[in-house]
């Protein structure tokens, strides 16, 4: 039957107008999404408030279950990290004490292969033995099989000498390959850990002052038991005088700990990576004039007390630290590239007083100076608002 245009035109604008409605939901299902994972992932916390106090005090205490349990995976990681950097340092060592008898052995059958050379040519397997690497010479048998019997006894030490080189040098090999794998798991718990704090910052404005001081990863105060404690300047970190006994600012792990580093004054040099709370994978120092009373890979606290402060002419400095312990980030080109000759305050040393000064420090006198260098990203934390 024939129909007229209007009744054609009505099924395809039911059919048009049902297509719209499903466009404008899923654009909307989008957008909410969008919304959510802004908010998951650190972005603007607008959506947060919709939360009451007792269901956002219930997330923060599951986002802390969540935190706590990876913290101490990552503690782990960091500890078999420290512990296999150590291993590695002495295998480097053995290897040089190995390297040392077999370049001084190459040097002697050099002397006898001047010789062998002028009689026999370039074809001389002692020739070929000083030329060749210890793992060469010791998979290539047919070079030993021309050689005289005077000469086998010094060749012998030598095969022994590099038989061992060569096994030290496989160590050192597997320990890096070994150290490399660490750093990858350490990134990515990192990143875990790093995501799950900015949720918990999410909720911050929903909790009270009281509700926060029962949950969440505690930073507390490291110098709060310091005998006349006299805040200096900002250097490269923050300088105090006192006596007494410093703590861990949060849970980690000790990544250095030395009374006697030449590099600094007084001293005293301790580290350690945070495995906890805002600044969680970042390292800080504690230096000059003081005694450590923890050993390399060990677990610290708050409660922790990490070194003593004697009356020394330098008092002590501490601040962030380089990823490896080293020496202070301020160093770093990231940060600016500034040593112990300044120019001072630099930034990243103003960016540790002003968590300090979260944490209840007395302010130093360059508070408000200008700064020099650079923080870089990862610092750039409102510590007011997270530690409040």
């Amino acid at each position: 039957m024939h129909a007229s245009l209007a009744e054609r035109e009505a099924p395809t604008s039911r059919k048009l107008k049902a297509r719209r409605r499903i466009a404008l939901s899923i654009a909307t299902m989008v957008s909410v999404a969008a919304l959510v994972a802004a908010g998951g992932a650190g972005g603007p916390a607008a959506a947060a408030p919709r939360l009451t106090p007792a269901q956002a005090r219930k997330m923060l205490a599951r986002l802390n279950a969540d935190a706590t349990r990876l913290g101490l995976q990552y503690a782990k990681v960091v500890q078999r990290l420290v512990f296999a950097d150590q291993r590695l340092k002495l295998l480097e060592k053995q290897a040089a004490l190995y390297r040392a008898p077999v370049d001084a052995m190459r040097k002697q059958i050099a002397r006898l292969a001047v010789v062998a050379y002028e009689q026999e040519g370039m074809d001389s397997p002692l020739v070929m033995l000083t030329m060749a690497s210890p793992q060469h010479v010791l998979s290539d048998a047919s070079i030993l099989s021309h050689l005289s019997y005077d000469e086998t006894a010094q060749i012998d030490q030598y095969l022994k000498a590099a038989r061992a080189l060569l096994g030290a040098e496989r160590a050192v090999t597997r320990a890096r390959a070994g150290i490399l794998r660490l750093k990858h798991a350490l990134r990515r718990r990192l990143a875990v850990l790093v995501a799950l704090n900015r949720k918990e910052g999410n909720l911050l404005p929903v909790l009270t002052l009281k509700q926060l001081a029962t949950t969440g990863h505690p930073y507390l105060n490291p110098l709060r038991q310091i005998s006349g404690l006299i805040p200096s300047r900002v250097d490269m970190g923050v300088d105090f005088a006192g006596t007494g006994p410093v703590y861990a600012l949060g849970s980690g792990v000790i990544t250095q700990a030395q009374a006697d580093n030449g590099g600094w004054p007084g001293g005293g040099w301790i580290t350690y990576q945070l495995t906890d709370g805002p600044a969680v994978g970042e390292v800080v120092y504690v230096a000059e004039d003081v005694t450590p009373t923890v050993r390399v890979g060990q677990d610290v606290t708050p409660r922790t007390v990490i070194a003593r402060m004697f009356n020394g002419s330098d008092g002590i400095e501490t601040g962030w630290a380089m990823p490896d312990s080293a020496s202070s980030e301020s160093e770093l080109p990231e940060a600016g590239g500034i040593g112990g000759a300044g120019p001072f305050p630099t930034a990243i040393g103003m960016n540790f007083e002003y968590l300090l000064r979260a944490l209840g420090v007395p302010a130093s006198g360059d508070l408000g100076k200008p700064t020099f260098g650079l923080v870089p990203s990862r610092y750039q934390i409102d510590w007011a608002k997270v530690l409040r």
